[in-house]
């Protein structure tokens, strides 16, 4: 599964991008909206994690565009904020984003969980749980 990256700070970036890929995922990563979208359209990713606040397009508006276009309109998208604010939130969940996090309230690690949840991938570490034990 492939998924995309965005952020405008390089150095977020490149630890969520190092963290990710060590969960077997394809990384590909933008440096804002803009370049998000043409990349989006190019690499097809299953899922895109944004931040809100970038240069160029807001995360928002390149959610808006990536749900009104037929190529994009189904990719997974976890927004990313330092906004806590209830009508930010309101606004990226009218958009379509399938979750919106605040970026003080998760760490990492809660950022892959989140990500294997969206994917329905978490499913699998599961049923390897349930395997019958040797008797």
């Amino acid at each position: 599964m492939k998924i995309m990256v965005v952020e405008d700070d390089a150095a977020l970036r490149e630890i969520y991008s190092i963290r990710i890929a060590a969960e077997g995922y394809e990384v590909v990563s933008a440096g804002d909206g803009e370049e998000a979208l043409a990349m989006a359209v190019r690499e097809k990713p299953n899922l895109i994690l944004s931040d809100v606040m970038m240069p160029k397009i807001s995360g928002f508006d390149m959610l808006d565009i990536l749900r009104s276009t037929p190529e994009t309109a189904s990719i997974k998208v976890i927004m990313m904020t330092a906004l806590s604010a209830d009508d930010q939130r309101e606004r990226g969940e009218r958009l379509g984003a399938d979750r919106y996090l605040v970026k003080s309230q998760v760490g990492i690690e809660d950022v892959v969980n989140i990500i294997h949840e969206v994917l329905g991938d978490g499913a699998n570490q599961d049923q390897a749980a349930n395997v019958n034990p040797a008797q």
